[in-house]
Parts: C-alpha cells; structure tokens; sequence
C-alpha cells in the first residue's frame, strides 16, 4: 500500500470513531413540516423534496437527491459510510457524523453540516448538498437560501434522471420565467460573498460581522442580474460557510464566467473614515491604505501566488477598471461618497481569468455607517448600484461590439 493510502486508511479509521459518536442524540421532528426544498434540473421537471429539521438545521433525503440529478449513491452499513457517484463517475466520501468528505479518494473538503442516518436513509443539507454537488458533477450548482432552491445556474449538468413517480409531487410551485439575455457578451458573472463561516471579516463597533453584510448583497445582486440583465449568476457561497480564498476564482474560472465580482465591507483604524471602494488588481499597491487593505484581505495566502498570475490577469485590466469606474459612478449618485478607483494585489483578483473587481461597499469600522449596513434597504440600494454598474458595462460592451463586428472594450475609466 503507498504512503498515500496508508494516510487515506487511517483518517477513514479515525473517522469512523469519531463520526458515530458524533452522530448519537440527533433526532428528526417528524412533527415539524418546514417549507419543502425544490430542486431543479434542465432534463427533468422539478422536485420538491420532503424536508426535516434536525438540531435547527434543514435537511432532506440524500438519495432521492441524488438520483433527481443523475448521481448514485452507495452504502456501507459497517462504516456506516455513504459513497455519492456523479453521472461522469466522480467520487465523494462521507462517514454519517463526521464533518469532512474525502472527494476522488484524493483531497479532504469540510462540509457545512453533518450526514444523519434515521429511519433506514440519510439525510443531507441543502448546503451540504450543494457542496457536494459542485464537486463531484456540476461546479455551477447552487442552493438558494431565499427560495430555498438547489439548482444549476448553466444548464450545464448531466442527464439526470427522475426518482420513482411516488417521490415526484405532480405540481411544483411557479418560478418565474427567465429574464431575457439582454448582454450577449455578458452570460455569466460570479459574485463573491466575501469571507464566511469561521472567517468573520471585519466586525464593526456594535459586533456586526462583514460576513453577514457581504451575504446580504450578494444573494440581493444575484437577484438583481438574473432578473435585469438576463444573465446567469453564480454565488461562490449562498449562506454562512467558509470557502477557502483559493476557491473563489477557481469557481469562476471553471464557469468560464465573463465578470468576476468580490464583495466585502471595508474597515480602518480611523474610526472616521467613510465612503465606498472599488478594486481593480495590479502587483503594486497605488497607495498605502490600498496595500492595508490587499494585505487583510490576503492574510492567508501566500504573495509569491499572486505574482504568478500577473500576466494573465493583465489581459483583463482596461475591463476591469471600466467596470470599477461604472460602479463608482452608480455610487456617486447621492448614494455613498466614493473614493478613487485604486490598484492593489488582492489574491481573487489575481487568480481569476477575466475582467474581475473587489468593492468596499461601506466601512464597517465607522458607527454610521455600520448602522446603514444592518439595514436590508441599504445593502439593496447597494446591490442595485452595483448591478446597474454592471448592466452598464454590458450595454457599452455590446455596442462596441455591434460597431466593430468584433468583441471589444468599452470606454475605460480614469484610474491614478
């Protein structure tokens, strides 16, 4: 046996020790009927499933699930492990109570939540799902906290096939039809709720957490795009988990998305500092406060990784000021004071392969401003300042493209 799965055999043996107790005194509320879970598939019609709550937390059937979508599942009563199969034979390993997943035998990923088994199935979160999902199948897949949907956001996924007619209900509730693409040079963006889960972000004077405001914007700029300028929108996370900052772009990246936005809250020693920021990536700083900035965010990265991707990040940099000048702008209008564009080696931006931004909506760190950012109507004032920014770059964008015949930049934003 090599040294690899020598170590493979002995973290399974560790964690089947620690899953099963882990997994003792969780019980279902078999009396407890939350709002059912819909998930959506391009080949299938869509399936509401049955859901639980476990210890507050929300879950549903995992095979049933899986079979909807074309996957596979495989039990192992001894182990007391569940093996999930994707339609293209890509593996996820999960022992019931124990918190990570072992993805193509090769790399540990953390889950949100537990596997449970009761009543003769296991049960899975949407969240956990999701995660899953993306790994072993469909990287676009996504669970919505606000519809409470699990669906992809390409059309990209395998041929799934439906569960028996008993597990099918006959009517779904309506969702509204798809807006029309009005950017065809525009089809995809990701959007970055920065930080997450153990990572809190800043935290300002009365303990908000920028973890929670970022979400906020993010899920509400989503809504935003998918409805104003038809396109699809994909969340690098959709509730409170944490995605490693190495995993943000890489989603982008596998999409091949068109725009790549990160947003965050941003904070300062000078409790009096206020206004909204936008990013663009460069390996210098343009300022040193643009260099704080980079380095909190970078915290857990190593600088010789950002370098590396320079080149690469250069053949997106006149899109990517244009877009930050156009989200300037939005912000300009009576909405929030906003500083100049600035330069900075953040990692997300680096690492993602096309024209992609950071925005520092508010400052955390200031009370007035922090008071703002608990208040829903200000993050969606945000979101749609954001996205009408966004939906301006596409309408440049495809004049130009409609002039040249070719695809081309928009006008370009002034930045120092």
């Amino acid at each position: 046996m090599s040294a690899q799965g020598r170590r493979i055999l002995a973290g399974w043996l560790a964690v089947l020790t620690l899953g099963v107790g882990a997994a003792q005194g969780r019980t279902l509320n078999p009396e407890s009927a939350p709002r059912p879970l819909r998930l959506e598939s391009p080949t299938a019609k869509p399936w509401l499933a049955p859901v639980q709550e476990v210890d507050g937390v929300s879950v549903f059937p995992l095979r049933p699930g899986l079979e909807y979508l074309g996957g596979t599942m495989r039990w192992n009563q001894t182990l007391r492990k569940v093996v999930l199969v994707g339609p293209q034979g890509r593996t996820a390993e999960v022992v019931v109570g124990f918190p990570k997943a072992l993805i193509d035998g090769k790399r540990w990923m953390r889950l949100p939540h537990l596997l449970l088994w009761r009543q003769g199935q296991v049960y899975i979160s949407p969240e956990a799902f999701a995660r899953l999902w993306r790994e072993i199948s469909d990287p676009t897949f996504q669970y919505n906290a606000l519809t409470r949907t699990l669906a992809c956001r390409l059309g990209a996924a395998a041929s799934a096939a439906a569960p028996s007619a008993a597990a099918v209900p006959t009517t779904a509730a309506a969702v509204p039809p798809a807006a029309k693409n009005q950017s065809a040079g525009i089809k995809c963006v990701v959007v970055d709720a920065g930080h997450g889960g153990k990572d809190p972000g800043a935290i300002g004077p009365t303990q908000l957490r920028e973890k929670v405001v970022t979400l906020e914007m993010a899920q509400q700029l989503a809504l935003i795009l998918e409805h104003d300028l038809g396109c699809k929108v994909i969340l690098t996370r959709s509730d409170d988990t944490f995605i490693p900052l190495h995993e943000r772009p890489e989603i982008a990246n596998r999409v091949s998305a068109d725009l790549f936005v990160s947003i965050h809250a941003n904070a300062s020693p000078d409790r009096k500092a206020t206004g909204s920021q936008v990013f663009v990536y460069n390996r210098e700083a343009s300022s040193r406060k643009a260099e704080e900035v980079a380095r909190f965010e970078n915290k857990d990265v190593n600088v010789l990784e950002i370098i590396k991707d320079d080149l690469r990040q250069s053949v997106h940099e006149v899109d990517s000021i244009t877009v930050a000048g156009l989200i300037g702008q939005e912000f300009d209008k009576g909405l929030s004071e906003t500083r100049r564009i600035e330069r900075a080696p953040f990692y997300v931006l680096a690492k993602s392969h096309m024209p992609s931004v950071l925005v520092e909506t508010a400052f955390i760190s200031n009370a007035e401003e922090e008071r703002k950012l608990r208040q829903k109507e200000f993050c969606l004032k945000m979101a749609r300042a954001i996205g009408s920014g966004l939906q301006e770059y596409a309408r440049e964008k495809n004049q130009q493209q409609s002039r040249d015949g070719r695809p081309g930049a928009p006008r370009m934003a002034r930045v120092p």
